[in-house]
């Protein structure tokens, strides 16, 4: 089963919308963890846990055919 939305008519739009969420751990913290997320697609109410930029991008590209460029990152 294909998470892909079907093909839009000529001349139509589709929309695609992401919450993202950044959780920064406290400086305090014996073991501080930098940073971590959870991105989150509108439409379908499908979230995901991240803490690599990559795995929130592939999640993205399971909606939305992107290219993502590795070596900006």
């Amino acid at each position: 089963m294909s998470t892909q939305p079907e093909p839009t008519v000529s001349g139509e739009s589709s929309l695609d919308s992401f919450v993202l969420r950044f959780v920064h751990g406290a400086d305090d913290a014996p073991h501080p963890v930098v940073w971590h997320g959870v991105i989150r697609h509108v439409q379908s109410n499908r979230e995901r846990a991240f803490n690599r930029w990559g795995d929130a991008v592939s999640f993205i590209n399971e909606f939305v055919d992107i290219v993502a460029d590795e070596s900006a990152a």
